[in-house]
C-alpha cells in the first residue's frame, strides 16, 4: 500500500514520523513544501497522480489563509473552496484512491513576556473559517476527516508548537503523526 502525504511545512515535519510508525505502507510525499491549495492543485500530476497512491492524506490552509501586505489572504476563501473542490475531483478521477482530509493546525501570536499557554490565535489568519469551509466540502463529498487542528488543541498547544506560533516541536510532530497513522490504518 502506498500513501502520499500532501501539505505544507507542518506535513514536512510529521512525514518522517509517519513513515517510521506506519511500516505496513510505503509513506512518501513531495520533498518540497506544497504551500497552498492552488500550488497543490497545479502540482497534482507530479505530487499525486504520478505517485500512484492508494491513499492520499491532504492538508493545506496555512498558506491559503496567510494575510499579505495588502491585507488580503494569499488565497481568498472562495478561491480556497474552488481549489479544494477541484483537487477532490482530480483525486476521484484516479482509480480506487482514497483521500483523507486533514484540518489546518492552529496558529498563535507569539507575545514577548507572555506565557505561551496564554497566546491567542492569530485572528486575521481566520484558520477556523478556512477549516469550516473545507469541512463543509469534504463532508458533502464523503471524505474522511483527520482533525489535526483538534489534535494540537487537545494535546496542549504550548507543548506542540514552537515559539514561532506555527511549526511543531518534536512532541507536536509525534502527536500529529499518531493521528495521521491512525487515519491511514483505518483503510488497511
Amino acid at each position: 500500500m502506498k500513501v502520499v502525504l500532501i501539505g505544507d511545512s507542518i506535513r514536512m515535519g510529521y512525514l518522517p514520523f509517519v513513515a517510521k510508525k506506519c511500516k505496513e505502507a510505503e509513506v512518501c510525499g513531495p520533498t518540497e513544501n506544497c504551500r497552498h491549495s492552488l500550488w497543490a492543485l497545479d502540482h497534482f500530476q507530479n505530487w499525486v497522480a504520478d505517485m500512484n497512491p492508494d491513499i492520499v492524506h491532504v492538508n493545506f490552509g496555512i498558506h491559503d489563509a496567510d494575510v499579505l501586505d495588502d491585507g488580503e489572504h494569499q488565497i481568498l476563501l472562495a478561491q480556497y473552496r474552488l481549489c479544494l473542490q477541484r483537487f477532490i475531483s482530480k483525486v476521484k478521477q484516479l482509480d480506487k484512491v482514497q483521500m483523507i482530509w486533514a484540518t489546518t493546525t492552529p496558529l498563535y501570536t507569539p507575545e514577548e513576556g507572555v506565557p505561551m499557554v496564554e497566546w491567542k490565535l492569530r485572528p486575521k489568519m481566520e484558520i477556523v473559517k478556512y477549516n469550516a469551509a473545507a469541512l463543509e466540502i469534504v463532508k458533502r463529498e464523503g471524505i474522511p476527516v483527520n482533525d489535526l487542528h483538534e489534535v494540537i488543541v487537545c494535546n496542549d498547544f504550548s507543548k506542540c508548537i514552537r515559539k514561532d506560533g506555527c511549526h511543531m516541536t518534536a512532541f507536536g510532530n509525534e502527536v500529529l503523526s499518531d493521528a495521521v497513522v491512525k487515519s491511514i490504518k483505518s483503510f488497511m
